[in-house]
């Protein structure tokens, strides 16, 4: 028997009260454990198949995360180690960070999107101690020690449970972590395309889920679609960890044709995506395939945050116009990820929202950095590992690359990027990401890229959008045989 088994079976036999009482409370295991002590048979997580909705409670998670541990740990692994994971998006996705979390494995998730090559060489440099293969992703191209995978059927299933015993178990595992340790190497690109591994604790991930919670009213029924890939920090604090602490449900999209469908079949309250997402709702409902946007998303939606790029202010007028509010918000990896947030009972057009409570953010006064937006947040990485390179610190006073603005609410404003400013051949400088922004504002404009560095004059490179042509198009009697005559 390892530790973790005989410290978990000695607190199976004492008060649930005295092992909870030293589970440190900002831990993601320290949550769950909350969680499953506060409401165990709430569901957590629903996935919608054939008009049919599966649903797994919070004992039912933590239960089989539990057992996963321990198979992890049977296997060979101890805490500290290294788990790689690749996984497509459905339950046992979960169940294996959470098991990560509970065991102190550092949880090291691939992007499944990612070539196999792209895999290969991430596992070089990150030398896993094991790698987990779930969700029905094939181990055959990995290695990096050992390979698991769950047996047919996944790994999550219902069973009968104490849920007061489940309990106990959880927060005698969760009284074990160091909360300060790493718990995750997260793989992003930031701004140079290249993947990079961000390590964050188990703190820094709790005080940013906590942080995106206080900024919305409170409401133990929300259902939150999460159709995110949640090997991205994005999708696993601002979803998962943030139901955890909050003790909604996530209606899990496995399939990402699917998520109207999924929408009708468990309406959602609450909705995370990324500007592409909302901008091609919008375009749908523009063009009448799409209907009322309200309805097509359940008729249950109470808000909906854009994250990870610029959106468009007439993009969030539409959804307000039509009843469903969209707001934003931004971060960065390094800081866990949210930085600033909105909500929608103090949104301002055209700002991503205050900082979170405990973040702060100035900008920086350096002539050749001047106007770049700087963030000192309780939820700063650990460090950064480049591939091939050694381990990097994080500075107190996080550099975004971002240049910004406060208005006089104390909202931020992202003006664009610090390195992208264009000099046309005359020495004017010009921010293309302004003129790209007012360009994106005309309804013609599905995308577009603003370039001239050196030249005489900007260029913009614009991708119009179908619908709106074809509507031109009609609308002007035009007689055209193709695409490109249109």
């Amino acid at each position: 028997m390892n530790p973790l088994e005989a410290f978990a079976t000695e607190a199976g036999r004492a008060d649930h009260d005295s092992v909870a009482a030293a589970v440190d409370a900002d831990s993601l295991a320290g949550l769950l454990a909350a969680r499953v002590a506060a409401t165990p048979n709430r569901a957590a997580v629903a996935v919608a198949a054939d008009d049919r909705v599966a649903t797994w409670t919070w004992v039912d998670l933590a239960a089989t995360a539990l057992r996963v541990a321990d198979e992890l740990a049977a296997a060979g692994l101890g805490p500290g180690d290294r788990v790689a994971h690749l996984g497509r998006h459905t339950p046992d996705w979960i169940v294996v960070d959470l098991a990560c979390l509970l065991a102190g494995f550092v949880h090291v998730p691939l992007h499944a999107d990612s070539t196999a090559a792209e895999h290969r060489s991430q596992l070089e440099w990150l030398a896993p101690r094991g790698v987990v293969a779930s969700g029905g992703r094939s181990a055959a191209t990995l290695t990096g020690g050992l390979v698991i995978t769950p047996p047919a059927g996944g790994w999550l299933a219902r069973a009968a449970v104490d849920p007061a015993r489940v309990a106990t178990a959880v927060a005698a595992r969760a009284a074990m972590i160091d909360p300060d340790a790493c718990a995750t190497i997260v793989l992003s690109s930031g701004t140079t395309g290249v993947p990079h591994g961000v390590l964050h604790s188990q703190r820094s991930l709790t005080l940013n889920a906590r942080g995106v919670s206080d900024v919305f009213l409170p409401d133990p029924r929300d259902v939150r679609l999460s159709w995110l890939p949640a090997s991205h920090l994005l999708a696993r604090v601002g979803d998962l960890y943030t139901a955890i602490e909050r003790g909604g449900c996530l209606n899990l999209v496995t399939d990402r044709k699917q998520i109207l469908a999924a929408c009708r079949a468990l309406p959602p309250t609450v909705i995370l995506g990324v500007p592409v997402f909302f901008e091609r709702l919008e375009a749908g409902a523009r063009s009448g395939k799409l209907g009322d946007l309200a309805a097509a998303l359940g008729g249950e939606v109470r808000v909906c945050v854009s994250g990870g790029a610029p959106l468009r202010r007439r993009t969030a007028e539409f959804f307000a116009a039509r009843g469903v509010p969209l707001v934003e918000g931004y971060g960065l990896a390094e800081a866990g990820p949210v930085v600033a947030l909105s909500n929608p009972r103090m949104a301002r057009p055209g700002t991503v929202g205050p900082p979170l409570a405990g973040v702060e953010v100035k900008l920086d006064e350096r002539p050749e950095r001047r106007g770049q937006l700087l963030v000192k947040t309780p939820s700063r990485a650990l460090g950064v590992l480049p591939p091939g390179g050694a381990l990097e610190a994080v500075p107190e006073w996080l550099e975004t690359g971002d240049l910004a603005t406060l208005d006089e609410a104390g909202h931020l404003v992202i003006t664009g990027r610090l390195k992208d400013v264009i000099v046309l051949a005359s020495g004017v400088k010009l921010p293309p990401a302004k003129v790209e922004r007012a360009l994106a504002e005309d309804e013609a404009v599905a995308q577009v890229c603003v370039v001239g560095d050196g030249l005489a004059a900007p260029v913009a490179l614009v991708v119009p959008e179908p619908a709106v042509i074809r509507r031109a198009v009609r609308r002007l009697g035009l007689v055209v045989f193709s695409r490109a005559a249109a």
